[in-house]
């Protein structure tokens, strides 16, 4: 029944919209929303890299990026709010400049991209950081690549929604840690989702038919940030690292499954 709601939902029938919204907004949107939010908010990344790799497996990737650029534009700029105080207007400023100008042009090509080249980056996205992660890859962290990993950031997350992977071991060599690596990853995606909205309403991939799914995934992720800001000092850093990596591992999985629909 989800897949026939979502081909209706593709063909840009407003009933059709409207049932898919009220009927699995509970089922899928909410839930994951919620997970999406609190692991974010704990972790520092993941959150936006779920909710693609899950709704691409379910949908299509094209539709996936659509719905969730301006979630996790509401996400990003709700836990920007929640850590105010502990940005790092240094890295924010270096990082997120180069980033627009990345999801920008990345969006403009996304809408233009096939469904499997998305899911065949998804899934080379999350293997890299797999990869980095047991130390089997060495990517260039210093303050001199900041500027190119910004821009790297910007078009991985517009053509994927995983550039988080990248921009978290640009902030780690910053020497952004604990809340301050949360809130300056904020002002960084929030930056990049406003450049992505127009970038895909310029090329007709998003559209009005999109918002009631991307608002009630938005309204749930703010609700998984405050359960996760409650969580964060509770688990520890450790915990949040293991936390880190079973979302990598458990990102490869959902990419596999989006090549194999």
């Amino acid at each position: 029944m989800l897949m026939v709601k979502i081909k209706t939902f593709r063909l840009n029938d407003g009933q059709s919209c409207l049932r898919l919204a009220f009927v699995d907004l509970v089922w899928v949107i909410v839930p994951l929303g919620i997970f999406a939010g609190g692991l974010t908010t704990v972790a520092g990344i993941g959150g936006g890299m779920v909710v693609t790799l899950v709704l691409a497996a379910l949908w299509d990737p094209h539709l996936a990026l659509a719905v969730t650029t301006p979630a996790m534009l509401l996400g990003n700029g709700h836990r920007l709010w929640l850590f105010r105080r502990h940005v790092s207007r240094r890295v924010a400023l270096a990082l997120a400049l180069p980033a627009v100008l990345g999801a920008a042009a990345g969006g403009l090509v996304t809408a233009r991209l096939p469904d499997d080249l998305l899911r065949w980056l998804l899934l080379g996205v999350t293997v890299l950081a797999l990869l980095r992660e047991r130390g089997w890859v060495w990517l260039p962290t210093g303050r001199a690549w900041m500027w190119g990993g910004g821009v790297l950031v910007g078009l991985i997350t517009a053509t994927t929604g995983s550039g988080g992977l990248v921009l978290a071991p640009l902030m780690l060599a910053a020497g952004l840690r604990g809340p301050a690596f949360v809130a300056t990853g904020a002002v960084v995606a929030a930056s990049m989702h406003i450049a992505r909205v127009l970038a895909f309403s310029s090329t007709g991939m998003l559209g009005p038919r999109h918002l009631p799914v991307a608002l009630g995934l938005g309204l749930a992720i703010l609700v998984g940030n405050l359960a996760g800001r409650r969580l964060r000092p509770r688990l520890g850093e450790a915990a949040c690292h293991r936390l880190t990596w079973a979302v990598l591992v458990g990102g490869l999985g959902l990419a596999v499954l989006g090549l194999r629909g």
